[in-house]
């Protein structure tokens, strides 16, 4: 009673506050104004706006002030950084809340992979929520590390950091009916939590089914026309800038001065390099508004909108009563952060971090180079062909070279073509494929990860099969990461322990690490345009259109079914 006693009194102004930020421009969410005015906190929360004394007092003369960013749809594995790494790394950038979901470690360790999660973020500094993951594995054909079904999950449903359910990217499955992924819904609709969506293309009638699911969001709208077409149905839509798929400048002509309260800004999947170089949410209000948006629309999509579809009544707002998370910057359209505020307290980057140990997750045994031999069984192969910033590839057909009856190379069409392969490395089944991607255009090299989704097997990239083999072996040996190899030789590596995902070393050995991957890279033919890694991660998530590789082999997603290497068997 004492703390909501001095709060009461400190917005009378009876007593001073513990801290006032002193004439700020106040970006009203409400009103879609700015105010300039003064702003009272005590203990972690806001108490007045107005004019106020403090017994601190910051001066805001000429800056702005927002309420704290929120990701809406996140993935921090992505990052190759834990939990606690992250909150440091986008707290910087004016992220004070995100909204996780840790399925990518649970395709690897389970129920364990979010325990982990749930425990290591504790440490943050950030709010974490977690959205608990829907389809583990991605779809019932995928060899991953774990199976987490509804009685799986219900342990976590009633714990104060669990929101709802993240991505239900089997489509078919909730359409169709399916028990086992009905189940989950209802074991949360019956919470009153949220669940969010994966619906690319997806028609009428199958939007409306999945909407009686009551999936509220979606992060997957392949164009804006689509985006307006869920809006208008009810949805909450995700306006993405990840690394590897940057969605929203295309999704920007689908957001009115009608509509804009069903939009939000999320990450989804971002490297480490990309929220360091250039942010996170604050990279995507400045995209927003560099395309003509509205500033306050702007700020208020980072912040209210996210609050108010996962029911954070909290943040999200600067008003009496609300958390006193903000963001105080210079140049509304520039977003150059002077400050965060968290939870009432100025952020003071001081943080130590704490290793992490945790069990060997790659159990497969050291491959040779004639894994990656393939016979030719025809002239032509099924290739799949990548375009920059997308995560949606196209199948094409392209002629082979034979040599001694195994395919020596594939003709391009004014591109290289390179062979990619996945490897199941979760219970040494020995299941693997070999196909070919066309569009990255690496030359006299080979990369392996541990990072691949969703399943998170081996993915090898290479034009010749002996560096791709030591590329796998390195990896192997590493008990995870990612393994540049060329003409025999390893040139560089990041050891990612924590699954195959994430490593708990400190993040600027980890983004030196990563920015000599990104310059071998380049060097060896990938396009600058092109996130190589996460681009490659993404080839083996089936669950994205239009054709990708598993360890059972290519994928068509317009079939949802496995297709032949070759197009003339």
């Amino acid at each position: 009673m004492n703390k909501l006693l001095d709060k009461i009194n400190a917005a009378m102004g009876k007593i001073k506050a513990e801290l006032v930020l002193k004439d700020a421009f106040i970006i009203n969410v409400f009103t879609q104004t700015i105010e300039k005015k003064d702003i009272a906190i005590c203990d972690d929360v806001i108490v007045g706006i107005g004019k106020y004394e403090g017994n601190q007092e910051i001066n805001c003369e000429g800056l702005f002030v927002a309420p704290g960013f929120i990701d809406s749809h996140v993935h921090i594995e992505s990052s190759m950084v834990t939990p606690e790494i992250f909150s440091d790394l986008v707290i910087k950038k004016g992220v004070t809340t995100i909204v996780a979901d840790p399925h990518e470690i649970a395709n690897v360790l389970g129920e364990k992979g979010i325990e982990f999660m749930l425990e290591n973020s504790k440490k943050g500094d950030i709010d974490t929520f977690f959205m608990l993951p829907s389809c583990v594995p991605a779809v019932d054909f995928e060899d991953n590390g774990a199976v987490l079904e509804a009685d799986n999950l219900e342990k976590f449903i009633n714990h104060p950091k669990v929101l709802g359910l993240g991505e239900v990217m089997d489509v078919n499955a909730v359409t169709s009916g399916n028990k086992d992924m009905l189940k989950k819904i209802l074991m949360v609709n019956n919470q009153n939590k949220s669940i969010d969506g994966h619906c690319p293309k997806i028609d009428e009638k199958e939007l409306n089914a999945y909407l009686c699911a009551n999936v509220t969001t979606d992060h997957e709208c392949t164009n804006y026309e689509e985006a307006l077409q869920k809006v208008a149905s009810g949805m909450y839509v995700m306006l993405r800038e990840g690394s590897a798929a940057r969605d929203l400048k295309k999704l920007l002509p689908a957001v009115n001065d009608k509509n804009y309260s069903r939009f939000i800004f999320c990450t989804d999947d971002r490297h480490i390099e990309d929220l360091v170089d250039e942010g996170s949410i604050d990279n995507c209000i400045r995209i927003a508004i560099d395309e003509g948006m509205d500033p306050v629309k702007a700020y208020t999509i980072a912040s209210f909108n996210a609050a108010n579809c996962y029911g954070l009544k909290d943040r999200g707002a600067i008003s009496p009563g609300m958390k006193a998370d903000l963001v105080i910057f210079k140049d509304i359209k520039k977003l150059k952060i002077k400050n965060v505020i968290k939870n009432g307290k100025i952020y003071k980057d001081n943080h130590i971090y704490e290793d992490v140990f945790i069990k060997p997750s790659v159990n497969v045994d050291c491959i040779k180079e004639d894994l990656f031999h393939i016979e030719a069984k025809g002239k032509f192969v099924n290739v799949i062909k990548v375009h920059p910033g997308l995560l949606v590839t196209k199948k094409e057909k392209r002629e082979v070279k034979v040599n001694r009856g195994l395919v020596q190379c594939v003709e391009g069409k004014g591109e290289i073509v390179n062979k990619i392969a996945v490897i199941e490395r979760h219970k040494n089944s020995g299941k693997h494929s070999v196909g070919f991607i066309e569009g990255l255009g690496l030359k006299k090299a080979a990369i392996a990860q541990t990072i691949a989704h969703d399943s998170h097997n081996i993915i090898v990239l290479g034009d010749n099969d002996k560096d791709m083999e030591i590329a796998v072996n390195n990896i192997i040996h590493n008990n995870g990461g990612i393994a540049f190899v060329s003409q025999g030789r390893l040139l560089e590596c990041l050891e990612l322990p924590i699954g195959g995902l994430m490593t708990s070393q400190n993040p600027d050995l980890v983004m030196d690490k990563v920015t000599k991957l990104n310059l071998l890279a380049v060097k060896f033919g990938i396009k600058k345009e092109v996130d190589p890694f996460l681009t490659l991660a993404f080839m083996a998530l089936p669950v994205i259109p239009d054709i990708k590789i598993t360890s059972r082999g290519l994928f068509d997603y317009s079939k949802f079914d496995f297709i032949d290497l070759f197009t003339d068997v």
